[in-house]
């Protein structure tokens, strides 16, 4: 069953305490509910709009600051990281320089090309350095189906995984690539040669996330 989020209001200059009885600073939280689509849904809706449906324990960082522990997930659908807390559940600012690491994940904002536009949204960072692979990892809402005829039956509205792969560079904002050689052997064009030689090298078909990420490694080492 999905819980709706909770709206809170907050003082200014107060913080948030939660579990860990660590405080969190009120000018990282999103004041305004992401609950607003998980309410009304019906009681038989299969699947999850989370990347991982229960709070684990995490870290949230923000820049030139500790980080700071908590119960987190990420809301995939929504595209929000969301805390618990003994009040309720409160949701991150999506900011370039918060960022949370949840069951050892790194999830942090990035820009990205969409249709000509230039998005922000959050990426699991899969390796470090010039050349990152990133992972959007998002939920698709399918709305309940009503049988067509006595053969068939009614299907209950779901969510389906719809996940993504990005290829960033520093200074660029990311660009979506298939797992195969082609997509990112596309996106490093200024060693292309190079990265084909390699591939070739070690037999890598760049078809999942590990043979992609030792290429990525190779260039940027180059």
């Amino acid at each position: 069953m999905i819980k709706r989020n909770f709206m809170l209001v907050f003082a200014l200059g107060a913080t948030f305490t939660y579990a860990q009885n660590i405080e969190l600073p009120t000018e990282f939280i999103n004041n305004t509910t992401l609950g607003g689509v998980n309410s009304g849904l019906p009681d038989n809706v299969q699947g999850s709009p989370y990347a991982n449906e229960e709070f684990v324990l995490g870290k949230v960082y923000a820049k030139g600051q500790d980080p700071y522990n908590g119960l987190l997930r990420y809301n995939a659908y929504q595209d929000g990281i969301e805390m618990k807390t003994d009040k309720g559940v409160i949701t991150l600012l999506k900011r370039e320089y918060l960022s949370a690491m949840i069951d050892g994940k790194l999830y942090r904002i990035e820009n990205y090309k969409n249709n000509g536009a230039i998005r922000k949204t959050y990426f699991v960072e899969m390796n470090k350095g010039h050349a990152r692979l990133l992972l959007k990892q998002g939920k698709k809402f399918v709305e309940e189906q009503s049988a067509t005829s006595s053969y068939s039956r009614d299907k209950p509205a779901k969510f389906e995984d719809e996940n993504s792969y990005y290829i960033i560079t520093e200074g660029n904002p990311g660009i979506e690539v298939k797992l195969r050689s082609k997509d990112i052997i596309a996106a490093l064009p200024d060693h292309k040669k190079e990265v084909e030689a390699f591939a070739k090298k070690n037999k890598l078909k760049m078809k999942t996330e590990e043979e992609v990420i030792q290429v990525m490694a190779y260039y940027n080492s180059l």
